[in-house]
């Protein structure tokens, strides 16, 4: 059985490749494309554009023109036909690969937020450790020389002594109007 491309099958029935596409177009059950978009056409095929050619030199329409079913599933069984059988297993094969790849992709996502999360605790932790050691540290600073100060007076010793306060400064148009 021998596969023509769209030239070969114009040059067949002595017509333009435009013709062969826009019939072929016009019966996409009948003449289906290959993986790459082109369409190719077996023998069965050659004979059915035969009969589409014939009957609109006869004068019927090309949306009249009505293909039989027998043919159809005659051309079925043809290895181009992209909805043959053995086309949905590659299909289902590539469907259930993508599945397997988006589980391990949302099980490494969540182990990579579980090490997150792990190591944010660790940094608390570490912390809460850093700060208990401040305040034992701060505790001796706490009494001086017999006195105590308040939380407040030993973390800011500035406040315990009263600074003057800076003269106010008046506003750019208060100077203006009231000299």
């Amino acid at each position: 059985m021998e596969i023509l491309k769209t030239k070969d099958a114009a040059e067949l029935l002595s017509v333009s490749q435009t013709t062969i596409k826009r019939w072929a177009a016009m019966f996409p059950d009948f003449f289906p494309k290959d993986r790459f978009g082109h369409y190719t056409f077996s023998e069965q095929q050659i004979s059915l554009l035969n009969h589409i050619k014939d009957c609109i030199n006869h004068g019927e329409a090309l949306e009249g023109i009505q293909l039989t079913v027998a043919n159809e599933h005659q051309l079925s069984s043809s290895p181009q036909d992209p909805l043959h059988p053995t086309d949905a297993e590659p299909m289902q094969d590539i469907l259930s690969r993508i599945h397997y790849i988006e589980r391990t992709l949302d099980q490494k996502a969540d182990e990579v937020v579980m090490i997150q999360l792990l190591q944010q605790r660790e940094e608390l932790e570490d912390l809460r450790i850093m700060i208990k050691q401040l305040a034992a540290s701060l505790e001796p600073m706490q009494v001086t020389k017999g006195k105590t100060f308040t939380p407040n007076e030993a973390s800011y010793p500035v406040t315990t002594s009263r600074l003057p306060s800076p003269p106010r400064k008046r506003g750019l148009l208060r100077s203006f109007f009231f000299l």
